[in-house]
């Protein structure tokens, strides 16, 4: 990661922008290519019968944590 650092502390402020513009342009691409539907995350807890009902669950963490303190 230094190389990469040095390389970038060579470049004009204009150059950098262009650089960021660039990249930014890139993530929005594949941030478009793949649904949020298809994300590994969404649903992994599809199977917990404690999740059925997460505002109850969140609910009942909370009030654990609320009441015990940190």
């Amino acid at each position: 990661m230094q190389g990469i650092g040095k390389e970038l502390a060579t470049l004009s402020d204009d150059e950098l922008r262009a650089l960021i513009a660039a990249a930014q342009a890139i993530l929005r691409t594949r941030a478009r290519k793949t649904p949020i539907s298809e994300d590994p995350a969404i649903g992994m807890w599809a199977d917990r019968e404690d999740m059925k009902d997460s505002a109850a669950w969140e609910h009942e963490v909370r009030k654990h944590e609320w009441r015990n303190g940190p």
